[in-house]
């Protein structure tokens, strides 16, 4: 049937076709990516590049320089190889898994309503507007609860929004932040562990290095500090340019690290600390803050809530139009089930207007 539009009504559409969001798709919509997904494959090619030179060539130098009978090792500072190699290898499992996990898994994301009908307001007793107020969002036609946010990347709205992460390629929100947070606890050890073993090698090198100079007998043999350094660093080139970059990357993640555990203790979001909504003296309070203690237990020990999302974004969407209305607005999304933004369990249901009387049933594609 064709709309007065001069459109044509689609009977069926695969659910990839209906979303609004930036989102990539593999294996035909069975596993949804966020926007950036090639920055999560440069992320997968950093850390297992990285991996691969630590296996291949850091710790087959630190095995060679204990299995030196000349080797004095300073048992207080640095740990046996083969524990450096498993810790390694524990470390690159977690970090690949909870990246993957955290990439992948829907962030809390609340559907966007194609329909010129604008959304309906609220009647949750909820104030509208303000950093703790429902906020309509235009572009995916919703009116947005306290503590989300769209995300201009994905172009989604995102509950209990804290970031979107280029490294990670999608938002982290409600659903995902703890594996995102797991991803960084695990590739913090990982770079700290690789950047300790680099020192190691330039230290050993620079001990070697120096007692030749002491030993040396003509005044040509004979080096200063600097050019000590110097012939150190070109010695073991690759370790000093791979260490630098390590030492670099561990900094750069314990510090994100050390902020999120203090926004996790507080029972803040990224997005909320950046716009100092709960600062000192501000109207606000943080009702979701039960202390430091509960706080970690709410982040990690509750069930993770219902996604609004289809299980698989393969489905196809079977579209039946009420012929008398005339009109029926495009709902996807579980559209028959009760919606309610607050209760994280409940499915989205069509925000369209009265006297809409549109269905969208999802079927398993055969």
């Amino acid at each position: 049937d064709q709309h007065f539009s001069g459109f044509t009504l689609a009977k069926s559409f695969q659910a990839t076709e209906g979303w609004m969001g930036n989102h990539s798709f593999l294996c035909k919509g069975k596993v949804m990516l966020g926007s950036d997904a090639p920055s999560l494959i440069f992320t997968n090619v950093l850390i297992v590049g990285g991996l691969a030179l630590y296996i291949f060539h850091i710790l087959p130098q630190l095995l060679a320089m204990e299995r030196d009978p000349n080797h004095a090792p300073l048992d207080f500072l640095w740990i046996p190889t083969y524990i450096q190699f498993w810790l390694s290898l524990a470390f690159a499992f977690i970090t690949l898994l909870m990246l993957w996990i955290a990439a992948t898994m829907d962030p809390g994301i609340y559907p966007a309503v194609s329909s010129p009908i604008k959304a309906p307001v609220p009647e949750e007793g909820i104030p509208l507007g303000g950093p703790l107020g429902y906020r309509y969002c235009s572009t995916c036609n919703i009116f947005r609860p306290p503590r989300s946010k769209h995300c201009n990347s994905c172009n989604v709205c995102v509950s209990k929004f804290d970031h979107h992460c280029p490294w990670v390629g999608n938002c982290i929100g409600e659903r995902n932040h703890r594996f995102f947070f797991a991803f960084l606890v695990a590739v913090s050890g990982l770079t700290a562990l690789v950047s300790i073993s680099c020192i190691r090698i330039m230290y050993e090198t620079y001990i070697s290095v120096h007692a030749g100079a002491v030993a040396a007998t003509t005044d040509d043999e004979k080096m200063g500090f600097f050019k000590i350094i110097i012939s150190t660093i070109m010695k073991e080139k690759i370790v000093f340019v791979f260490g630098g970059f390590n030492i670099l990357c561990a900094w750069s993640l314990l510090s994100l690290l050390a902020f999120h555990i203090m926004i996790l203790s507080a029972a803040e979001t990224t997005n909320e600390r950046v716009r100092a909504v709960y600062r000192r003296g501000s109207s606000h309070r943080n009702i979701a803050d039960k202390g430091c203690c509960q706080n970690w237990v709410s982040a990690f020990c509750r069930p993770i809530p219902v996604s609004r999302l289809p299980n698989d974004m393969s489905q196809c969407v079977e579209c039946t139009y009420n012929e008398a209305d005339g009109y029926a607005p495009e709902t996807v999304w579980n559209a028959d089930a009760p919606y309610n933004p607050i209760d994280q369990s409940a499915a989205p249901a069509s925000h369209g207007g009265e006297g809409t009387q549109a269905k969208a049933e999802v079927n398993s594609e055969q």
